[in-house]
């Protein structure tokens, strides 16, 4: 298991950490790529989480076929993702292919 430190929009924090959003997608980085079931992610280097699955894509379309947008963007139809997705991550970058990474809350016992 290891540990990666993840930066996230706040307004997309906001819903991991109120449980909205499970699903955090990404474009296929090394650093990315490397990335296993079971590593830590500390969210914004604060709030851990472990991924839980991890799904790849070659593109947003093939992501949203399997993917439920509400997973990864609470309150978006499916058009209005795919357009935030290219926003974000233009042609050149979804070429990398796409990452979507399924995470939930690390619970410590004390």
């Amino acid at each position: 298991m290891r540990t990666k430190t993840l930066w996230i929009r706040d307004e997309y924090l906001q819903e991991i950490l109120i449980g909205w959003k499970d699903i955090e997608v990404r474009v296929g980085y090394s650093n990315i790529v490397r990335l296993r079931v079971g590593d830590v992610l500390r969210l914004n280097d604060r709030y851990p989480y472990v991924i839980t699955r991890i799904g790849r894509y070659g593109s947003h379309e093939a992501l949203l076929e399997v993917e439920e947008p509400q997973r990864i963007a609470p309150g978006m139809s499916h058009e209005e993702l795919l357009a935030a997705l290219r926003d974000i991550y233009p042609a050149e970058k979804e070429a990398l292919g796409i990452i979507a990474l399924e995470i939930s809350p690390v619970h410590t016992d004390k």
